[in-house]
């Protein structure tokens, strides 16, 4: 049996609650089952919450082998990874394409309407990213979420989107060759609803914090006070991970969203295109590929982990009196420089030859 697809299904837990019952002792000494089975006992309705969770779960897999999708599931290693470190992160996801953990994942979100500024600056930003392995991440919406992903095919670089409601019917259908382009190049689309629930209105804040959860950090373009764009970027700050605003006039009403961000300090302010690529990815540094371990974050961080030492990671903050996006952020790069492996929730260790 599935597990983690009925858990998804299982509507009398939160996600934070399934969460924490994946990571719990129950489910790693006695197995999902018996997990399960001790917290549905606790409910009131507990059984017949959990046979609707299992008549649905069969009902999906149904349709996923007969429309061939793509099922990713909590504990699967194609589970977009920076997701699974949310406090809320879906038990499962459904999709059309692949997800590559390989590619570093930054986010480009943005108004519906936007203008030639908006736009040019979209394509450059995607232009000088597409140098390195990155992953463009939006909402397949129109106006910069398009954009970003057009621009993304246009010059070669991986693409997905996560989408407000199921597969059947993608929202807006005007996209739909878009997002076809996007699975045939690599990429891909992705939501945590089955497969005939409607793009509702109250899913797409709930979509947003996959955007922001499966980023390494969030890109506004252009954007109103109240948007989309401006939820998912609070939710990127919510989870610890790093903003980015494009300024603009103070005049243009689609530059108030990331005017606020920048001023409320939230956002950092791109105004130099071509370093933005180092700025969002230390690796990514033209010419020398190095980072001075002598002085970055990362130097500091990778001498609190002596050899067979687990440290978790809000020792760190405060052990070095750094934010929670400087110290996520820094780990990241660390994994991916292959010096520390990521060993459960918010712990890690010093990676060495038998690692």
């Amino acid at each position: 049996m599935n597990y983690l697809l009925a858990l998804h299904f299982l509507k009398s837990l939160t996600n934070r609650q399934k969460k924490t019952l994946f990571y719990s002792e129950e489910w790693k000494r006695h197995g999902p089952e018996f997990a399960i089975s001790a917290v549905l006992k606790k409910m009131i309705d507990g059984t017949s919450n959990w046979d609707n969770a299992l008549l649905c779960m069969n009902e999906e897999l149904v349709i996923i082998q007969n429309e061939g999708i793509t099922l990713l599931t909590f504990d699967m290693q194609e589970f977009p990874e920076l997701l699974r470190q949310i406090p809320d992160p879906p038990m499962a996801l459904f999709g059309r394409g692949t997800w590559d953990n390989r590619k570093v994942p930054l986010a480009i979100v943005g108004t519906r309407k936007p203008s030639s500024y908006g736009l040019h600056h979209t394509k450059m930003i995607v232009r000088d990213l597409s140098k390195y392995p990155v992953n463009i991440l939006s909402g397949l919406a129109f106006g910069i979420d398009a954009c970003a992903h057009e621009a993304s095919l246009d010059c070669g670089a991986t693409t997905h989107a996560f989408v407000a409601g199921g597969l059947h019917k993608l929202s807006p259908k005007r996209n739909e060759k878009l997002a076809i382009s996007m699975v045939n190049n690599g990429g891909g689309f992705f939501t945590e609803q089955s497969f005939y629930k409607e793009s509702l209105r109250n899913f797409f804040p709930v979509r947003n914090r996959l955007i922001a959860g499966a980023a390494l950090s969030t890109l506004v373009i252009e954007a109103a006070a109240k948007s989309g764009a401006l939820i998912t970027a609070n939710q990127a700050f919510t989870y610890n991970r790093e903003v980015y605003a494009l300024p603009g006039a103070l005049f243009q009403p689609n530059s108030l969203g990331p005017n606020l961000l920048i001023e409320q300090l939230i956002a950092r302010p791109v105004v130099q295109l071509e370093s933005f690529p180092s700025t969002f990815y230390p690796l990514w540094i033209e010419n020398t590929q190095k980072i001075d371990l002598s002085t970055s974050i990362e130097g500091r961080l990778i001498r609190e982990f002596p050899h067979g030492r687990i440290v978790d990671s809000s020792y760190l903050k405060t052990k070095l009196n750094s934010s929670n996006t400087q110290i996520f952020k820094g780990l990241k790069i660390l994994v991916d420089l292959g010096l520390l492996d990521r060993v459960g929730p918010h712990r890690y260790c010093r990676k060495t030859v038998s690692n």
